[in-house]
């Protein structure tokens, strides 16, 4: 009995270590996406150092609104499969509500990004955004097949 009560204890261990190393490998990752994001954004943006100060965040906010509206709007589990035909008519409505909301976020941080740079800078930060998601994926990917293949 003790053998089996210390092993389920060492497996709850093992499992909780494991959390934790992969808890903190995520944190890890994060900050090297966050640091990689700033650098490709301040070179492509040319942005100054008084700039920055300024933008970082403003950008900062933006995103965490962003995140914000996905998750308020996010099926928490549910299988769209699953769901009634009224709860998917509903979920389509709230769909056509978010993407209403963000709109109307990116239009007001678009004014005020406008307040703290050019005007050619903000014109060129949608397309940037989209150029640093294609890299980061990419970059996602290039290592996921170096590990399969067993390269670094």
């Amino acid at each position: 009995m003790k053998k089996v009560f210390l092993g389920i204890v060492l497996l709850s261990l093992f499992s909780l270590g494991a959390n934790a190393q992969r808890d903190n490998m995520r944190a890890e990752m994060k900050e090297k996406v966050e640091a990689y994001k700033i650098a490709f954004f301040t070179e492509k943006l040319d942005l100054s150092p008084d700039e920055s100060k300024t933008f970082w965040p403003l950008f900062n906010e933006l995103e965490n609104k962003q995140e914000a509206l996905r998750e308020k709007y996010h099926l928490k589990g549910k299988k769209l499969e699953l769901l009634s035909d009224a709860e998917v008519k509903d979920h389509i409505m709230s769909q056509l509500d978010m993407e209403q909301e963000a709109v109307q976020l990116r239009k007001d941080y678009t004014l005020k990004f406008m307040d703290v740079l050019p005007v050619r800078k903000v014109a060129m930060l949608q397309k940037i955004n989209r150029e640093f998601k294609k890299e980061l994926l990419r970059e996602m990917r290039q290592r996921r097949q170096n590990r399969r293949s067993g390269g670094n």
